[in-house]
């Protein structure tokens, strides 16, 4: 799975990262330095450009910076090889790019919008010029140039609504096309040209059929009849950085398929489910994208991610919100997933549904403020698994609850270390057929969730998407790090913090650790050398990465006993030390070797230096 693992700086593309280690978003990812460290980047073949701007363009190449290619497809024709990446500057191409090439896992084939400007794939087609539209009488206008049945048609960046009513009829912000004649536009009474109409023509900006080792990362694909990005039958490819919106369907779609990751991607206002795996995507990965305001018409049924019979999934540190139906939906034969420090909120559903689907483990998810439930496990959801959530109803309909579990999923079910606040008062829970008013009857009557509490997480700004904790949060120090699927970094890549005035209450190696999706880190002493004059940090760590052994500067406000830990990033502890250290800053050294005196393997770590009921923790790198 070395493939996914190339560095994101230089000259190379960006690349994915691995599913159990931190998020990639702009929040996230502290696995970034690590597999750019590990892995050199791939030796590709060539560099070809794309620029429909220049005048010496031309559909035949050489593909150069002075000759580039016209057109995506072109280029992508004429070099189907591994290693190839293909450059695209800065324009709009009106365009739908079949990918069917393979490349390596040393040399992927590469798609890359050029980063000095915006690169955008419109499935539409500009009908701005006046020359395009004549009067049809009343306030309509007609496009005869249109002789296809578009899905879309838009003005001034928005979509129009499509009419009901015969061509003469066609009423103030709608259109409709004729066969033979064309396209009908109401604006008032304004020329369509007057306001940047398109009309949806292609359906779909990036299509891959049964291509493998591929990544497209960076484009702004928009305005497509059908999927924006579409992954049929797919594997080892990455989809990274990308924007897709008013998609005439969904925005980023894949079928089959396996070791994929979508990442990053900016999804919204789309109609149908943001990001979508259906039909056997396995071994995959959704992470660090925000996906948003998706809205299907007629039928309410879009949701910021969905997965319908994929199992083995990861959906990592994303960002749903605002989506016309669930944030996150995990439905029929979507088996052995892992939800892990996402944000839901502000949806028209649940903020989490899991329906259909047995084995999810749900970890440091967030649901604030959805209509529905918080967390709705229903339809034979068996073997279902909440730990260090948090899930607030604002009670925006009578007879939901923060988390609810239907009599045909309780079997298997398993809840702890969980916050549950309702802010209207009602009810907490639902468990099969009995309704509890808080966290501490369904203890008394299930056994299930000791360490649940019922409170509120106390977020900064969760009313516009802001969830970190604030100092007087609930969810500071009390998560347990001993949960199935849990890793050592946060939503933001940040390693679990010791806030020196909050006890320690939670399980597991790490009982400092946070719950929800992001540490607090307004208290800890970690960074810069300046421990309160009872405290401590560790300031660094080097080399970083490490070779052949690494130091750590740590600082005490007063001489104390210190144990130092170092642990993988599934919290197992790999070497300590315990001893005197002296106030001020001092050095601890480890060997990268663990109890028996083994190297231990490269990858990312965590050092924790603790005294009393005080700790601190950094990350860093071990390297071959």
């Amino acid at each position: 799975m070395l493939w996914r693992m190339f560095a994101r700086s230089g000259p190379a593309p960006e690349s994915a990262r691995q599913r159990g280690g931190a998020h990639l978003t702009g929040p996230v990812l502290a696995l970034t330095l690590l597999f750019a460290l590990l892995v050199p980047a791939p030796a590709y073949a060539l560099t070809y450009f794309v620029d429909n701007a220049s005048v010496n363009a031309s559909p035949s190449g050489p593909g150069t910076k002075a000759q580039p290619y016209s057109t995506i497809g072109a280029a992508l024709a004429a070099h189907p090889d591994s290693g190839s990446v293909f450059v695209v500057k800065t324009g709009v191409y009106r365009e739908r790019v079949l990918i069917d090439a393979s490349g390596t896992a040393p040399k992927p084939i590469v798609l890359q919008a050029d980063s000095g400007g915006t690169v955008v794939v419109d499935g539409a087609d500009d009908f701005s010029r006046a020359d395009q539209w004549v009067p049809a009488g009343g306030n309509v206008w007609l496009a005869a140039g249109v002789n296809w049945p578009p899905v879309q048609v838009f003005a001034d960046g928005a979509r129009l609504a499509p009419s009901a009513q015969a061509a003469p009829d066609v009423q103030p912000g709608e259109w409709l096309y004729v066969a033979g004649s064309g396209l009908y536009v109401n604006l008032n009474g304004d020329s369509p040209a007057l306001h940047q109409a398109a009309v949806g023509r292609r359906s779909g900006g990036f299509f891959v059929q049964g291509a493998s080792h591929l990544r497209i990362v960076g484009f702004h694909v928009t305005r497509t009849e059908s999927k924006g990005i579409e992954l049929i039958g797919a594997s080892h490819v990455v989809v990274s950085r990308n924007r897709v919106d008013q998609c005439g369907s969904g925005g980023i779609a894949a079928e089959g398929g396996s070791d994929l990751q979508v990442s990053r991607n900016i999804v919204s206002d789309n109609q149908h489910h943001g990001i979508l795996f259906r039909g056997g995507v396995t071994g995959s990965v959704i992470d660090g994208n925000e996906s948003f305001a998706n809205f299907h018409p007629g039928e309410s049924w879009a949701t910021g991610i969905y997965l319908a019979g994929s199992p083995g999934n990861v959906i990592e540190g994303n960002r749903l919100h605002d989506n016309q139906d669930s944030g996150c939906e995990v439905q029929t034969g979507s088996n052995d997933c892992v939800l892990r420090r996402n944000v839901s909120w502000a949806n028209g559903d649940h903020g989490f549904s899991h329906l259909y689907a047995s084995g999810t483990i749900s970890i440091g998810n967030v649901a604030w403020g959805n209509r529905h439930e918080a967390f709705s496990i229903q339809g034979n959801a068996t073997g279902t698994k909440l730990y260090n959530c948090i899930g607030l109803d604002r009670a925006l309909e009578t007879y939901t609850y923060c988390m609810l579990v239907d009599s045909s999923s309780t079997a298997g079910f398993d809840a702890d270390y969980n916050v549950m606040w309702n802010t209207a008062g009602g009810a907490a829970i639902r468990f099969g057929n009995s309704i509890y008013a808080n966290a501490a009857a369904f203890q008394a009557a299930t056994g299930i969730g000791p360490h649940t509490v019922q409170a509120d997480p106390r977020f900064a700004n969760a009313a516009n998407g802001d969830f970190h904790l604030l100092a007087d949060s609930p969810a500071i120090d009390d998560a347990t790090s001993a949960a199935p699927g849990w890793t050592a970094v946060d939503a933001a890549g940040v390693a679990p913090q010791d806030d020196p005035d909050v006890p320690n209450a939670g399980g597991g190696p790490f009982a400092f650790a946070d719950r929800g999706a992001f540490e607090f880190q307004g208290g800890v002493l970690s960074v810069g050398g300046r421990p309160r004059p009872t405290g401590l940090a560790l300031a660094s760590a080097f080399p970083n990465p490490g070779t052949r052994s690494v130091a750590f500067t740590l600082v005490l406000g007063a001489s104390a006993d210190v144990t130092c830990s170092v642990f993988d990033l599934q919290g197992r502890e790999v070497w300590s030390q315990s001893g005197a250290r002296p106030a001020g800053s001092s050095t601890l050294s480890w060997s990268l070797t663990d109890r028996s005196g083994a190297r231990v393997p490269s990858g990312m770590y965590l050092a924790r230096v603790s005294r009393g009921g005080e700790s601190a923790a950094l990350r860093f790198v071990v390297m071959k």
